[in-house]
């Protein structure tokens, strides 16, 4: 499903006071986030802003999602953003292995002593979360910049070729083309 259409549907079905501006779409390789866009908020009323919508729409989004993960094959996942604050939920968990070091591992141990964690796992999590806190400017320069990257290879066109390249002599492709100056 293209992401006009799925503008479309979602603007005919969702409530207006899920939409004050047309939801944010994302795409992963095992997941589609949608994002609704609420009315802007005080940074003080978003949190309960974000919980009461989340509550009221809750039935319509099971019934879309349940529509979309037929339609794309995917898992649907919503948040919703009030002003600067952001809330994802019901989004899918993933396992990723890493090997860890002595050092890295007895962080995530005094973490779980200390009780911030319960787990290796969660310890691992909580650390990527304090990173994304502490480094948000960062973060968002890169993706964009990964984004303008990913714009521009996507208007290369590659076209397999018969023969060597254009100024490429027949037999000459392994040939060093430097000159003595």
């Amino acid at each position: 499903m293209r992401d006009d259409d799925l503008q479309t549907l979602l603007t005919r079905r969702l409530p207006p006071d899920l939409l004050a501006r047309p939801p944010e779409i994302r795409h992963y390789p095992d997941e589609l986030v949608l994002v609704l866009q609420l009315d802007a908020a005080t940074p003080e009323e978003a949190p309960a802003l974000i919980a009461r919508r989340r509550a009221e729409s809750r039935a319509i989004r099971i019934e879309l999602a349940r529509e979309l993960e037929r339609a794309t094959g995917l898992p649907v996942a919503w948040g919703m953003r009030a002003g600067s604050l952001e809330t994802l939920f019901t989004t899918r968990t993933a396992p990723v292995m890493t090997r860890l070091g002595r050092a890295e591992r007895e962080v995530l141990d005094t973490l779980v002593a200390a009780g911030v964690a319960d787990t290796r796992s969660s310890a691992l999590a909580y650390t990527v979360r304090a990173f994304a806190a502490e480094h948000g400017e960062w973060l968002a320069e890169v993706r964009q910049a990964i984004a303008e990257v990913q714009r521009v290879r996507a208007r290369l066109h590659i076209h397999p070729r018969k023969g060597p390249p254009p100024g490429v002599a027949e037999g000459d492709e392994g040939a060093d083309h430097t000159t003595a100056g």
